[in-house]
């Protein structure tokens, strides 16, 4: 897999750059949940859609919280 030129070399145990990645997909999960939070608001409360998105929001939510005990774990771990 060849190297991405934008992102900073590797260290030598990879937690920064763990620790940096989880810390953007968490930033990118909250945007997700933004975004269908408004979603929602605009769909009647009892439609089908509706549901599908509530549901959607409790995942990303149940993610969030993982993601977040993760980077706990980089932050202890790599005494970061």
């Amino acid at each position: 897999m060849p190297e991405d030129s934008l992102l900073p070399p590797p260290s030598q145990d990879g937690l920064e750059e763990l620790h940096a990645g989880l810390h953007d997909v968490l930033r990118l999960i909250e945007i997700e949940h933004t975004l269908l939070k408004g979603r929602l608001e605009s769909l009647r409360a009892d439609t089908e859609g509706a549901r599908l998105l509530e549901g959607l929001m409790v995942l990303g939510a149940v993610l969030q919280q993982r993601m977040g005990d993760l980077l706990q774990i980089c932050r202890k771990v790599g005494k970061l």
